[in-house]
């Protein structure tokens, strides 16, 4: 069964293959979104995992139900907004309130959610930044590019700049995630903790977690395809 996963494939390859496979990577703590192109192989021995453990939990996850098979870069573009970029913008302001609120009442006892409220205020102002400049600058050109019209120079400048600035972004949101985890223990819930406190934490991971299938779709497929394409449209 091993056999079938390939130790020489990326992640961001892998999980493009079956997203279910997100799901162990995540329970590992292997980056599949912003470190895609990493090899299977590479990431587990730079991690210090078992590679052929690892293997035989791949080949035992059932194929993820079909529903990331997009024909054209619109329909991708299509469910990043309405799947991961309108939940942002629902989630970070209200999530933004509850934070601050736990902070408040519970620094006394927790200094560390002083930190943890300005990382969290610093990550939203960027993601929703992102997300605009991503809708604005970036997918109306990719569009273009999928309806099969030429491209100017100045748009293929743009496409190009934008991809690299917003990968940089990606990295920048995967540092402030993992701070936010490191902050919280893994999310684990304190002995302390009120109801608030606790939804608090089930609230970021379930971010973390998101924005990691959003980034992988961004990094891994997107983009990745984008790129591939220009040399022939050039």
């Amino acid at each position: 069964m091993t056999d079938a996963i390939d130790p020489t494939r990326s992640l961001g390859a892998l999980v493009r293959d079956n997203l279910a496979y997100a799901a162990v990577f995540e329970s590992v703590g292997l980056d599949y979104c912003c470190g895609g192109d990493t090899t299977l192989e590479a990431a587990c021995e730079a991690e210090g995992i078992d590679l052929d453990d690892l293997r035989e939990r791949l080949a035992g996850v059932e194929e993820a139900p079909d529903g990331d098979d997009w024909e054209t870069h619109a329909e991708l573009i299509a469910d990043i907004v309405s799947t991961h970029h309108q939940y942002l913008r629902e989630e970070l302001p209200s999530l933004e309130g509850l934070v601050r609120k736990v902070a408040r009442v519970h620094d006394e006892n927790h200094p560390e959610l002083r930190e943890l409220r300005s990382e969290y205020l610093a990550l939203a102002e960027e993601m929703k930044r992102h997300i605009d400049e991503e809708e604005t600058d970036l997918f109306p050109i990719v569009e273009t590019l999928d309806r099969g019209e030429s491209l100017t120079d100045a748009q293929r400048a743009t496409l190009g700049n934008e991809i690299a600035e917003l990968e940089a972004d990606h990295a920048e949101t995967a540092n402030r995630l993992e701070r936010l985890a490191a902050l919280t223990d893994g999310y684990a819930v304190p002995d302390d903790a009120c109801a608030s406190y606790e939804a608090m934490l089930e609230r970021l991971e379930r971010l973390e977690t998101g924005t990691h299938r959003h980034v992988h779709k961004e990094n891994n497929v997107l983009f990745a395809e984008v790129e591939r394409q220009l040399p022939a449209s050039a």
